[in-house]
């Protein structure tokens, strides 16, 4: 018959076994918590720091996925995603519409350089720079275009 301090010692170490698969497995779940935890800050950080470009798409998942398939099993092609875009040109885009109404009588003013003014037969005008303003006399508005001859 064993002693009862032989006794008492199984007791501890059944115990102490006991508490060290607790802590072990308790661990294990804290590691795994651990982990998921990491990758969810790093996907909060590509999804805030990284470019718009690095967007994942999912068949790239599907690319990524196929090596974890069954040993001996020949992985199935992946078809390519056919192109979003459409090959069709896109209409020219149109300026802005008239800013001011139609009936605003217009003042032409004309900006030449000085040695054009000086001597303007020695000179030929190669094109010229408009340039609309709304203007504001009291009681009356108009459109003011300055002209600067090149």
């Amino acid at each position: 018959m064993p002693s009862a301090r032989e006794q008492e010692l199984s007791e501890q170490l059944a115990r102490a076994t006991a508490e060290r698969g607790r802590t072990a497995s308790e661990l294990s779940e804290v590691r795994m918590e651990n982990k998921l935890l990491r990758e969810k800050i790093d996907a909060l950080l590509r999804r805030i720091f990284g470019a718009q470009s690095e967007k994942l798409d999912p068949a790239q998942l599907l690319l990524m996925l196929q090596g974890f398939e069954a040993p001996g099993k020949a992985p199935e092609p992946v078809e390519a995603e056919a192109p979003r875009r459409s090959t069709a040109p896109s209409p020219p885009r149109s300026g802005r519409g008239p800013r001011w109404p139609a009936d605003l009588p217009v003042v032409r003013e004309v900006i030449d350089p000085e040695p054009v003014k000086a001597c303007p037969e020695a000179w030929r005008c190669i094109g010229e720079e408009v340039t609309e303003q709304l203007d504001y006399e009291p009681a009356r508005f108009c459109k003011r275009l300055l002209v600067r001859r090149k």
